[in-house]
């Protein structure tokens, strides 16, 4: 699955376009835990298909985004619900650490 890869101009829109919770994972080609959990992401996104969708924001594409979110780690993971924050974890976790942290935030909103 080809996930959808967000800038700075991008990411307002999309962000605004869906009621589904979305999962932005800001990441890096420089950070080795960030490029090791892209593969993972694009698993998880495949196991929730239509319900969740999943995005990566590439740090070094949308500097504002890190600022706006205050991203201080890669990778950094945020959870939104109607375009608003609802959740936010950070590193390198397993697939079923990742997915039982989403399943958990998903239960909140």
């Amino acid at each position: 699955m080809k996930l959808k890869e967000l800038t700075d101009t991008s990411l307002k829109a999309y962000l605004g376009e869906s009621g589904k919770p979305t999962v932005l994972v800001f990441h890096s080609t420089w950070s080795k835990p960030a490029r090791t959990m892209v593969p993972v992401i694009k698993d998880i996104a495949e196991s929730y298909g239509e319900l969740v969708r999943f995005a990566l924001v590439n740090a070094e594409t949308a500097p504002d985004a890190l600022n706006r979110f205050g991203i201080l780690s890669l990778p950094s993971y945020l959870l939104f619900k109607n375009g608003r924050l609802t959740d936010r974890f950070i590193g390198l976790l397993t697939k079923e650490t990742l997915t039982e942290r989403v399943e958990k935030s998903l239960a909140k909103m």
